[in-house]
Order: structure tokens, then sequence, then C-alpha cells
């Protein structure tokens, strides 16, 4: 008995190293994906190193729920390796040692996985998404130009589209921009312009894009009227704090709920939507 007590604690100890080292190596793979990213965010746009690793932190859930699992399938499988590169597990067997009396140290193991990964999936992947879209609410308010992406239409304003046909990160500099403005009762202002430049007030939640050399052009439909105005200089605000008491407010996605609060979305919400009722009990 005692010696069955000794080895299922050296085996355990044993299996431990390896897991540990698992764990660091497929995080780390998992993250040289986003590496160029990051090194984006630190370089281009002087987002602070904690913000950058606040963010690493609540993703790292979601690709624990992976590495986990194999993590403990490589602990075991290297640790019986070594044990028989050895000849301890032929030496556990001379001393009369049933090779079956091995798993028990092999199954507790496994389970503390299991609890791990279920702990992740149902707890911390909810919470780390949601707390990774309010980080990103923060980043955004400050460093808005993170989210300006070349050619692609923004329509994060509301009334206002965008595109941006080149992104100058070093000079933060706007090149070929195009703006719909639909914020005009019956007037559609169509801006075009070379270049300009964005400009934060992050404390108030407001940015202006500084417009050079280009050229408005205003359709009234209800008048079925147009006119052109050319510019040196155009100012156009954008204001954030709508979008901002939108995202504080908004419901939370069905992969941000608890178990919980699945059960009661489907409950309450998704009953009227077969679709939707689907999906949500495919996540529960």
């Amino acid at each position: 008995m005692k010696l069955n007590s000794i080895t299922n604690r050296y085996i355990f100890k044993e299996m431990f190293v390896p897991f540990s080292i698992n764990i660091f190596v497929f995080a780390f793979l998992f993250l040289m994906t986003e590496m160029v990213e990051i090194a984006n965010w630190i370089v281009n746009y002087n987002l602070s190193i904690w913000a950058v690793l606040t963010i690493i932190f609540y993703t790292m859930p979601a690709f624990l729920i992976f590495i986990i699992p194999m993590s403990v399938m490589l602990a075991i499988l290297l640790t019986f390796l070594r044990l028989s590169g050895d000849n301890e597990i032929v030496a556990l067997k001379s001393c009369g040692m049933s090779i079956y009396g091995l798993l028990t140290p092999v199954l507790l193991f496994t389970l503390l996985g299991f609890l791990l990964t279920i702990f992740m999936t149902l707890y911390a992947v909810p919470r780390s998404k949601a707390s990774l879209e309010e980080m990103a609410l923060k980043v955004a308010t400050s460093n808005m130009d993170i989210g300006l992406k070349e050619r692609t239409f923004n329509d994060t304003f509301k009334g206002v589209m965008l595109y941006i046909n080149k992104i100058d990160v070093k000079n933060r500099k706007l090149i070929d921009v195009f703006i719909e403005d639909k914020r005009q009762p019956d007037i559609v202002s169509t801006v075009v312009a070379p270049e300009g430049r964005l400009i934060g007030e992050p404390e108030k939640f407001i940015y202006h894009l500084l417009l050079s050399n280009g050229t408005i052009h205003q359709t009234n439909p209800k008048e079925r009227s147009a006119n052109s105005i050319q510019f040196n200089t155009y100012k156009l605000s954008l204001d954030f704090k709508k979008q901002v008491g939108k995202a504080a407010k908004r419901e939370k996605d069905r992969d941000e709920m608890s178990v919980a609060e699945l059960r009661q979305y489907i409950e309450n919400y998704s009953k009227s939507d077969p679709e939707d009722y689907h999906k949500a009990r495919i996540l529960l």
C-alpha cells in the first residue's frame, strides 16, 4: 500500500513538468499567429504594453480550451515513455506492482485536466470575451485609427460611411478619402479628398477628420438639386458618444453568456426565432 501511494505521487508529479512545458509551447504557438498584429499595435499606434498584455490575457481562455486537453494527453504519453525508457516500469513490476495500478495517477491527472477545461469553457471564455469587448471599446475611444482599415467601408458612425484607400501610419495620413454623409435631413453629402488626417479628443469621445484639397458633392433628392463645392481644408467632426453608450448598454452575445444566462436567453428570447433557438441550444 505504501509503495502504491509513493508511486502514485511520483508519477503524478512527473506529469506536471511536461504538462507545464506543453501549455507554454502551445500557448506561444497560438500567440505567434497574432504577433504581427500585436507588434503593429505597439509600434504604429503607441498602444501601451499593459494594454497589449491585457488583451492577450483575455484571449488566452479561448486558446486554453484546446491547449489543455492536448497538453494532458502529451504529458501522460511523454511521462510513460520516459518511465519505460528508464526501465522504471519494469522495476515496479518486479516489486509486485500491477501495471493497472499505474492508472490511478493518470485518471486523477486526466480528471483535473477535464475539470480545468470545463471551467475554461463554461466560465472563463464567456467572461473573457465580454471583458475583451469592453477593453476593445476603451482602446477604440483612445486610438480610433486602430479601427480604420484600408479599402474597407467603415460605418461605425451613424449616417456616415467612410472609405480610405491607403493609410500612411508613419506620417498618420489618410490617402484618397471617400465619405458619404447622410446626417443632414434630405441632403446627401459626398466628400472626396486626396488626403486627410484624423485628430481625436478621446476624453470627449470626439474625432475630427481634417481633409485637404477635396470636393463636396451635395444632392437633395426631394428638390432634385445638386451642387459641388471645392475646398482647401474641410473638417468633419465625428461624435463617438452614442456608439460608446450603445456598446455599454448592448446585450451580450450568445458566446459571452454563462450557462445560466444562456438558459434564460433560450427560455425568454429564442422561442420566437427557431433558428436562433437551435443555435443557442447548440452552444448550451
